[in-house]
């Protein structure tokens, strides 16, 4: 996964991830900070130790849910009925959806905590 990290002109913290993965951008700008990245990277390092455990964990606009060595990020609002599309078209979800590896979660959360720490 593709990450980049940024301070916008008020000096807010924002996280851009690649396509597919902008769903964790979000995620980390509005609703992790860096004990919220520690709570997690301690979750994880707790599922690498016992792998058939889960974790999972809601927020105002996502819920995360970890186990088997993947990550999964789903948005609250990504629930819709596809029958009112017309035929042929579909939502974009990838802003809503999001999954990765563990240790590529790990990497991102570590990474961000440093970011907004300023370390």
């Amino acid at each position: 996964m593709e990450f980049d990290f940024l301070r916008d002109l008020d000096g807010r913290c924002r996280a851009r991830c690649d396509m597919g993965h902008e769903a964790f951008g979000q995620w980390l700008t509005d609703e992790v900070d860096a004990a919220e990245a520690s709570v997690l990277l301690a979750a994880i390092d707790a599922l690498d130790a016992q792998p058939q455990d889960e974790f999972r964990k809601e927020y105002a606009e996502f819920t995360l849910a970890l186990g088997d060595g993947e990550a999964e990020l789903v948005g609250h609002g990504l629930a819709f009925d596809s029958g009112e599309l017309e035929e042929g078209m579909s939502y974009y979800d990838d802003a809503h959806y999001a999954g990765c590896g563990l240790d590529d979660l790990a990497r991102l959360l570590t990474q961000w905590r440093e970011f907004i720490t300023g370390r």
